[in-house]
């Protein structure tokens, strides 16, 4: 069922394309068409929604969370736009910057974070092998907040939603049912659903438009008094 403000998950997906006539599809089908579907769109319509803002704990003996997985901190995760130390036992904060990578492999990859001679007040991270490194391992609890991009990955669980916009689900629905009429042998419904489609990408790039042109309103510096 769409949640409080009408975005749908993967069974939701499947049911309303049962529900446009696609019931004689079996539903792992009709699953991966909408994943296929939604790779499609999220690659059409790539925007703000790919910047995100998450945080992270890290304990003494630790210096990593993982990325790319399902069960991983960061499933979505693609890469980093900025990473703060946001608390620390000792009251350090600041923004950390990315480590020299000959520096991580020479001084850091092999380290161990349980020891307490290679711990202190992290100011370097680097991504290495679906975990981000934090140099050097916290020597007390802390809290990170991460600035990053991120990019979909199959949704799996009925209950899974993706990672774009609201908007976007009848996007969705218009190329799995391009898919699925292709499927079927139906060009020309087909047709029809890659007109309705084209129409939201359509309106997919007004919207961009209008984003970023408040966006340039916003950050650039006003200079009519000079």
């Amino acid at each position: 069922m769409p949640d409080a403000q009408g975005k749908y998950n993967l069974g939701d997906f499947v049911e309303d394309l049962k529900q446009r006539g696609f019931d004689g599809f079996r539903p792992e089908e009709l699953r991966r068409l909408v994943n296929r579907s939604y790779f499609a769109v999220a690659k059409k319509s790539r925007w703000e929604w790919e910047r995100v803002v998450g945080t992270f704990n890290l304990a003494p003996g630790t210096n990593t969370v993982t990325f790319g997985g399902p069960n991983d901190t960061f499933p979505t995760f693609r890469s980093i736009d900025r990473l703060y130390l946001t608390s620390s036992g000792t009251n350090a904060t600041g923004k950390l910057e990315p480590a020299k990578e000959d520096d991580f492999y020479q001084h850091w990859l092999a380290i161990d974070p349980s020891k307490v001679a290679v711990r202190n007040t992290p100011t370097m991270y680097f991504v290495f092998d679906g975990k981000i490194h934090i140099i050097a391992p916290p020597s007390t609890n802390s809290t990170f907040a991460i600035h990053y991009y991120q990019w979909p990955i199959a949704l799996q669980q009925d209950t899974d939603v993706p990672i774009t916009p609201q908007h976007l689900d009848e996007a969705i629905i218009d190329a799995a049912r391009q898919r699925a009429h292709t499927r079927a042998n139906e060009p020309n419904l087909a047709v029809s659903a890659r007109s309705d489609l084209e129409e939201a990408f359509d309106d997919m790039r007004d919207q961009e438009e209008e984003d970023m042109h408040e966006l340039q309103e916003r950050v650039s510096p006003d200079r009519s008094w000079l």
